[in-house]
């Protein structure tokens, strides 16, 4: 009881530690220092890490933003890095807002006391005219079910870009109507005014002020939960914008206009004003959500979800974009009341009953927000908006260069940028990368029209992550961006990202044939090795790419099988226990309809987590079974687990454990500081060379720089080192005890774990353009231009999700968090020799199943064709090798393979 208790206390002092790290890190930022930063940003992230509240979560949305705002005068670095509301859907938008809805008081109190004054505004009159300048529901069924005369009138677009000279128009107001007016949350955005040009003279007095202020907060004992008291200086007019449009609703002569706003002073001209009310508004909003949420799983998800797509997204326009691009300009009511009276507008006092219907809403919620509170495990110590173009980002439309340019010399020109910033990535030259960065984001774009430009800007973003890794604390601030992309997309839950993820692979699965090629080769070779067998044990290890449509293929090959079909068990190890839960219930079911006696084994984990040592148990083998084996792109995964293993890590982005010290300590132990991030690395490149083992300089540089150590195969020996097979040679060890009757493995057929990052990068370049081109023609087929929105939907799931992510994960990471590590069949072929298995020829029956399936299915352009050696696959695009397939078997086997045969062939 003891123990807990100072665990528990010494938690509490890392939380109260968080507040001033936080102010910290915004001084230095305010500096423009980039190690002070990097050291601030590894500090918040350890303290952040010890457990799971609201704080925590808070500090790692202000982490990053803060992360991004050190890098915003960098502009090709800033405008290559794709923001974590790229992969925010608006379906997913508008889930969060609902949930935000239903999880916080606030707003159905609001909504509550809106109402009640509308009612009291309006009492007398019989037809009514409301506008509501929020997110809308379907009306018409509640209101024809109230029985209520009703009309509803649609006006496409924001507040903001709202025709205000001719309102009246626009929202169809006719004569002889009563008009209540109602925004909610929404009248802070016509506050945008370009406040960096009214900045721009008194830039180094601001600084000066930041800095001074953050200081003192830092040094000060921190509250999150204390009320800031500091002079507030209110506009001296109101904003054009605003102005505009309080005019024009001044004109229609509403009966009431209701605004309800965040009461905060977000729209402070000096960042340090914001940082601060920031800190405090959300930290209390963040507790609040939390509290409410507790311990209630699907409420957590929502609360993630609010807190991802929503409160982040404004946290982060709050803190990191200025001028036309910070629209989260929330203010006090004391400023709006100064707008409002400046405006021709009187104060209507709310009546005893609308506070009152605001007091019972609040007491209806009191009793759920005290359950959730008293059964959270711990609740928060008292303490994501439309994307952009990367041109726009950067205050205005394409160059004029870039106008001047037609798609095809576009094309060409990305290709060589892409490839001349590689090679400065490369060489470690920050300034040039830097530069290129910047032409590539002029011309390309998530969201562009063609491949291209979609694949140019997942490489530049993978880039400028590459030569980020030099910088430890800054690079895992804003991971932000991959590491929650997946529940980004899903909204923040974590069943909802798992969703998505899945959503982007079935449409993978359903746009591109490769995968059902494979399944449907894996299914031919394990029936012909499983010939005669009445026990078949078949193991998927297949992971995020299985799919039980794969293994209800093969119930149907084994129905019509000579003799009936076996005794059929299936494995399959997978990381998320729902879907080994609705695979089993699937398989089980067709199992049953097809009378094939069935059982169904599912292993929480990914390929490799799973102990080698105990391979036979995990997978439930039994003897007198004939074993199956299919893994379908997660083979390479062990290569990144012997990085682990080893303690190696090349480039700076991989974990623990090297025992050299990292760039920043190498740089913090010098006298001098670096003033810029280009010095920070351009010392760390010269570190790197002062500490290479090689006395030549230049092979120093190629060895430490353009040579990764975790490569499974040193160019030299071109064999693996005893480390680094430890993991992969393990598990390949292990299986072979188990004697499988067929093991089939389909991996992509590239060489994306080269030792040289230039030669990484080409083949990823190569390999995904061939990807994306596959997904584009699959796109452009998928039907008449009524489904085209909805294709072009799941299509850019796909390459922001998982070809994205894979991207990312060839270029960018390197050491175990590396997990891409796609070999050749070749390559493959060397490993499973020297693992004691040997190859099993496909047959040609397999390869004329598949090129019927192309056939059947109208797939122009891929074929099958089989690899030098004949005894494998390849899956082509326009003669281009995409995905190999082979099947092995333990040697010691075959001679036994081929007495069974025989004996067959004597029997038929």
């Amino acid at each position: 009881m003891q123990r807990s208790f100072v665990q528990d206390h010494g938690t509490v002092d890392r939380l109260a530690q968080l507040g001033p790290a936080l102010y910290e890190c915004a001084v230095h930022v305010t500096e423009g220092s980039f190690e002070k930063t990097d050291n601030s940003l590894r500090q918040i992230k350890g303290l952040a890490s010890i457990v799971d509240g609201s704080l925590q979560r808070l500090s790692s949305t202000i982490a990053y933003s803060l992360a991004r705002r050190l890098l915003c005068p960098i502009q090709g670095f800033d405008g290559a890095l794709i923001h974590p509301s790229d992969y925010f859907e608006q379906s997913s938008i508008q889930i969060a807002r609902e949930n935000f809805a239903n999880l916080s008081p606030y707003i159905s109190s609001g909504f509550a006391t809106i109402n009640q004054a509308i009612l009291e505004a309006l009492e007398e009159e019989k037809v009514t005219q409301y506008f509501e300048y929020a997110h809308k529901m379907s009306l018409s069924r509640e209101a024809e079910a109230l029985k209520v005369p009703f009309q509803f009138t649609c006006v496409n677009g924001r507040l903001e870009t709202l025709d205000f000279n001719n309102l009246r128009n626009t929202l169809q107001i006719k004569f002889g109507e009563a008009i209540a007016i109602s925004c909610a949350l929404e009248m802070h955005r016509l506050l945008v005014v370009d406040d960096n040009v009214t900045c721009a003279g008194i830039a180094q007095l601001q600084k000066m002020l930041n800095i001074a202020q953050l200081k003192q907060m830092a040094s000060s004992a921190y509250s999150p939960a204390s009320t800031l008291n500091y002079p507030q200086t209110p506009s001296p007019q109101t904003p054009k914008l605003l102005a505009s449009f309080l005019n024009a609703v001044g004109a229609l002569k509403p009966n009431i206009m209701l605004v309800m706003e965040q009461d905060a002073n977000h729209n402070a001209l000096l960042f340090c004003d914001r940082f601060m009310e920031v800190l405090n508004y959300y930290a209390a909003l963040f507790d609040s959500l939390h509290a409410v949420a507790g311990s209630n799983r699907w409420r957590a998800d929502e609360r993630a979800r609010v807190e991802r797509m929503i409160l982040g997204e404004e946290i982060k326009n709050i803190l990191l974009c200025e001028g036309v691009r910070r629209h989260e300009r929330h203010e006090r009511l004391s400023q709006w009341a100064m707008y409002m009276k400046g405006s021709g507008f009187n104060h209507v006092p709310l009546s005893f009953s609308a506070i009152w219907k605001l007091r019972s809403v609040v007491s209806m919620l009191q009793d759920e927000l005290v359950s959730s509170a008293t059964s959270s495990p711990a609740s928060s110590t008292t303490l994501y908006n439309s994307p952009s173009s990367a041109a726009l980002a950067h205050g205005g439309g394409y160059g004029s260069w870039v106008q001047e340019l037609s798609h095809d010399q576009q094309s060409v020109r990305l290709v060589g940028l892409l490839y001349q910033c590689a090679a400065e990535v490369s060489a470690g030259a920050f300034d040039r990368a830097n530069f290129y960065l910047e032409q590539i984001t002029q011309l390309a774009s998530l969201d562009a029209p063609h491949t291209l430009q979609r694949l140019a800007a997942v490489f530049a973003d993978a880039l400028a992550r590459k030569l980020l890794n030099l910088v430890p604390g800054l690079s895992r601030a804003l991971l932000l961006t991959s590491s929650s992309s997946g529940s980004a997309a899903g909204g923040g839950g974590g069943g909802a990202g798992e969703a998505h993820h899945h959503a982007a692979r079935r449409h993978l699965f359903d746009a591109l044939p490769f995968m059902k090629l494979a399944y449907l080769t894996t299914n031919h070779a394990i029936l012909e090795a499983m010939e005669g067998e009445r026990f078949v044990h078949v193991v998927d290890l297949s992971g995020a790419c299985a799919n039980p449509v794969q293994w209800i293929a093969l119930f149907h090959a084994f129905r019509g099988r000579r003799g009936g079909p076996p005794h059929l068990r299936v494995t399959a190890v997978h990381e998320s226990r729902e879907f080994l839960a609705g695979m089993g219930g699937v398989l089980a079911r067709e199992a049953e309809a097809f009378d094939i006696p069935f059982q169904f084994n599912g292993v929480e984990a990914r390929l490799e987590e799973v102990d080698p040592d105990a391979l036979r148990h995990s997978l439930r083998v039994r003897s007198g079974e004939a074993l199956a084996i299919s893994v379908v792109a997660q083979l390479h995964r062990l290569l990144a687990a012997d990085d682990h293993r080893s303690g190696r890590h090349g480039g700076g982005g991989g974990g623990g454990g090297s025992s050299c010290l990292t760039p920043l300590q190498i740089i913090a132990a010098r006298s001098a500081s670096p003033r810029s991030f280009g010095e920070l690395l351009e010392r760390e490149l010269n570190t790197r060379l002062q500490l290479s083992p090689s006395s030549d300089s230049s092979a120093a540089l190629s060895s430490s720089v353009l040579l990764s150590s975790s490569s499974p195969l040193s160019p030299a020996s071109g064999t693996p080192p005893p480390q680094q097979r430890a993991k992969l040679g393990s598990f390949l060890a292990a299986v072979k005890a188990l004697s499988p009757a067929i093991m089939v493995m389909t991996e992509p057929e590239a060489n994306h774990n080269a030792a040289a990052f230039q030669e990484r990068f080409d083949e990823a370049l190569n390999y995904y353009a061939s990807l994306f081109d596959c997904l584009e023609r699959s796109t452009g087929s998928s039907g008449g231009h009524q489904h085209q929105p909805r294709a072009n939907e799941e299509r850019a799931r796909v390459e922001r999700l998982v070809l994205g992510e894979e991207i990312r994960g060839v270029v960018a990471r390197e050491g175990a968090e590396r997990k891409e590590r796609h070999e050749r069949l070749a390559q493959w072929a060397r490993r499973m020799e020297a693992a004691g298995m040997e190859r099993v020829g496909l047959s040609y029956g397999g390869m004329k199943e598949a090129r019927k399936l192309l056939q059947s299915c109208g797939w122009g352009g891929y074929e099958v064709v089989h690899d030098a050696r004949g005894e494998g696959f390849f899956f082509c695009w326009h003669r281009k090798p995409l995905y190999s397939i082979s099947a092995w078997r333990p040697a010691a086997r075959v001679q036994a393979q081929l007495l069974k045969r025989c004996d067959l062939c004597r029997r038929s």
